[in-house]
């Protein structure tokens, strides 16, 4: 862990989270807003270099922190077993964050027009395939339902990682590969009913 985490008790650090997705603290919120978020902006600056993305780390650090907040329910909290998987569940918002800046600013570079999809192309691949245009990106973030479903589109349309290895990567999202598959099935069931992506005629 991190240097500047190991001054306080995992212990206590634990119980910090416990207090604010459990019981929905916001004084709890605030402490970890501030004791973790050297982390964020290290996180931050480290993906953004990776992406070439030019954007400031404390935005980049703000925007993950509220995406952790709204997703973290007290339903999800037993899936966190340590105070290291919630850190990691944290560098995952910030991963996160920063590609979806990043794909919805090169999706403005380049023309919508440029995409062609084969006429016989499943529906599976139209949706993975649509995923590459930044308006269809955040449609896509908006349609999941489950910190699950958050990590598959991101492993599987991002890193294009296969779903064993989206196990190996997530064993606290994931109890085995077959949840994996599930997850990712549910989830292109949902994108290719979905009203939003119907309403640009492209499903």
């Amino acid at each position: 862990m991190h240097a500047h985490t190991a001054e306080y008790p995992e212990h206590e650090g634990y119980d910090l989270f416990e207090r604010a997705i459990v019981e929905r603290d916001g004084h709890a919120w605030a402490v970890i807003y501030t004791r973790y978020r050297r982390l964020l902006l290290a996180w931050a600056q480290r993906f953004s270099r990776r992406l070439a993305l030019n954007e400031r780390a404390d935005d980049l650090a703000d925007q993950a922190f509220a995406r952790a907040w709204a997703a973290l329910t007290p339903e999800h909290f037993s899936r966190f077993p340590t105070l290291a998987s919630l850190l990691a569940y944290l560098r995952s918002c910030v991963s996160s964050t920063v590609i979806d800046i990043a794909r919805t600013r090169s999706a403005r570079e380049q023309s919508l027009d440029t995409l062609e999809m084969s006429c016989e192309a499943t529906p599976e691949q139209i949706v993975v395939g649509e995923l590459e245009r930044g308006e269809i990106w955040q449609i896509a973030g908006a349609a999941t339902r489950s910190m699950q479903e958050q990590a598959v589109l991101v492993e599987s349309f991002v890193y294009d990682q296969p779903p064993r290895s989206i196990h190996a990567r997530h064993p606290e999202l994931f109890p085995d590969v077959g949840s994996v598959y599930r997850a990712k099935r549910n989830l292109l069931e949902r994108l290719q009913h979905n009203q939003s992506l119907q309403g640009l005629h492209l499903l």
